[in-house]
Parts: C-alpha cells; sequence; structure tokens
C-alpha cells in the first residue's frame, strides 16, 4: 500500500505533456541571440537547484522565452536543473523515498512560479540530456527528475488554490503515514478523518479538476484496498459517498481517467484501483447509474488507447 503511495504522484508525470506544449512546436528563431538573451543563457550556465528557481522569479520572462528557443538556451536550462545535492540511491528503499520527497519540493516550487515563465519551458522538453554536455550519469538523472517535477508543477500550477492544497494536503497526509507506520487500521482512521475534515465543498472543488480528482481517486483507490475490497458506507457521512457519485457521472470523470490511464490501466495501477474502488461504490450504494457511467468512461478511456494503438501500428 505504501508502494502505491510513493508513485502515485511521479509515475504519472513521466508520460505526461503540459498543456501548452503546442509552443514548443514553433520553429525556433534563426537569428542569433541578443546580448539580453546570451547573457541569460551565461547565466543559466552557472546555476543549479534550488539557486534556480531564485533566478526564474527574476528574469525578464520575454528574454527568458526567447533564450529557451534556442538550443544553447535549452542546453543552458539542462546545466541549470542539476541540484546541490547528491542524487539519492534508488537501489534502496530509502533512497526511492528520498527521491519521492526532493521531486515534490520541486513540484510545488515550479508551482509558485508565474504563468510567464512555466509556458517558454515548454520549449525544455528533453528526452536524453544533450550528449555534448557531457554530464555524469548521475547528473543526467537530476536534470531528467527536474524536468518531470516541472510538469507536475505546471499541472498544479493550473489548480485554483483550494485544488492545489488538496494535493498537497494528500501527499503530505501519505508522508506522515509512512514516518508514523500508524497500521492499516490507523491508516484508514486518518484517511477518513483527513476527508472529514474537508467537509462536501472542499470534496466538490478537488473533483473539478482531473489533476487534483485524479490524486483523490489514488488515495480513494488504496483506501478501498486497505478496506479489503469491501466499502463500509457508514464510516463516512452520505454526502461524502454522494460526491464521489456526482463525479463519476459528471463530466470531469472521463478526463480524470483519461490522464490516469496514461500511466498505466493494468491491474495494480492508479487506473485500475480506482476504476475498482467505484464500480464497487455504486455496488454499494446501489447506484445503477453510478455504475452504468463508470463502465461507460473505462470503456471510452479503452476505445482512445485501442484507436491510438492502430493508429501507430499503421
Amino acid at each position: 500500500m505504501q508502494r502505491i503511495f510513493y508513485n502515485r504522484f511521479f509515475r504519472l508525470t513521466l508520460l505526461l505533456g503540459l498543456a501548452s506544449s503546442a509552443m514548443a512546436q514553433e520553429k525556433p528563431t534563426s537569428s542569433p541571440p541578443s546580448a539580453e538573451v546570451q547573457a541569460v543563457i551565461e547565466e543559466l550556465k552557472s546555476l543549479r537547484i534550488p539557486e534556480t528557481f531564485s533566478f526564474l522569479k527574476r528574469v525578464d520572462p520575454k528574454v527568458f522565452a526567447q533564450a529557451l528557443k534556442t538550443p544553447e538556451g535549452r542546453w543552458a536550462m539542462d546545466l541549470a536543473s542539476r541540484w546541490s545535492v547528491p542524487f539519492p540511491d534508488l537501489s534502496t528503499d530509502a533512497g526511492k523515498r528520498e527521491m519521492f520527497q526532493y521531486r515534490e519540493k520541486l513540484s510545488r516550487e515550479f508551482a509558485q512560479l508565474p504563468r510567464a515563465i512555466l509556458d517558454p519551458l515548454a520549449y525544455w522538453r528533453v528526452k536524453v540530456v544533450c550528449p555534448e554536455l557531457d554530464l555524469p550519469e548521475d547528473e543526467e538523472q537530476q536534470v531528467l527528475s527536474t524536468q518531470n517535477a516541472f510538469r507536475s508543477g505546471a499541472f498544479l500550477e493550473r489548480l485554483t488554490p483550494v485544488q492545489r492544497e488538496a494535493v498537497y494536503e494528500l501527499h503530505d497526509l501519505g508522508t506522515a503515514i509512512h514516518n508514523r507506520h500508524p497500521g492499516l487500521a490507523g491508516i484508514l482512521k486518518e484517511h477518513y478523518a483527513f476527508f472529514t475534515q474537508w467537509g462536501p465543498e472542499k470534496l466538490h472543488q478537488v473533483l473539478q479538476a482531473r489533476w487534483s480528482a485524479a490524486e483523490f481517486l489514488k488515495a480513494l483507490a488504496e483506501i478501498f484496498f486497505g478496506e479489503g475490497g469491501d466499502w463500509k458506507l457508514s464510516r463516512m457521512p452520505s454526502w461524502f459517498w454522494q460526491e464521489i457519485a456526482e463525479f463519476a457521472e459528471g463530466p470531469n470523470a472521463y478526463p480524470t481517467f483519461s490522464l490516469m490511464a496514461m500511466s498505466s490501466r493494468l491491474p495494480g495501477s492508479s487506473f485500475f484501483g480506482a476504476y475498482e474502488a467505484l464500480v464497487f461504490l455504486a455496488r454499494a450504494m446501489k447506484d445503477e447509474q453510478m455504475s452504468r457511467a463508470v463502465r461507460e468512461v473505462s470503456a471510452r478511456v479503452d476505445a482512445d488507447f485501442a484507436a491510438a494503438k492502430k493508429e501507430a501500428d499503421h
């Protein structure tokens, strides 16, 4: 159960692009960089995280955007994405945990940047770190991890303050539970108490955006797993279950499940766990309309992936 939590935030972001990534399709400028742009590029080369965030908060957004349209500017951003701390040993659980927590911290830093800075970063798309930089393997991993954190942060920035706070609270709760080791009964008790404190209005807002809704559904799937696949409706007020039912029947269910499916749809994935949780919740509530809606959403997602696979095969 804890392992699911460790990965639930950053696994998803590995396959996500930005909503603003259309910017990245523009042709880069062909004229030589201006003196201002060249100065930004040179300063980026000298920075590491966390100093990079201080720079991004004070740089002229227009000049920064021009810099990232050039290959030299994107390579400089690679260098500025290296860390001032060592890369964790991912062969250990402690190292994986450290990685998750640090990447979560970076995501929150990116989410605090103005949109005028986040949008130009769509030009900075790293699949393989520039070989000409000749970085050590651990620094290459730092660059890639920073970009994953950027993608998450860019989605977080697009949430309302209430939705963004809710995502942070979910992650902080998971961290606190891991550190305390309260046992399965304690984990369920803390989750139910936490969502009770949210109240119906906050939960309703969380379920309005696909990113925050996906984070909630991942937590809900963990609760369902902890309950042994048997919902006990008496554990929560009726408004809690009703909000979930309205979400499942509403317009945001399909976008949310589509987002989750981009990571994986296999058994054991967040998508599969959330789907199972809602199917069995509809059964427990004896809500045929909700059950039908959940199945329809799943069928739409399956059809999307089948169409994409067919197109890729041709």
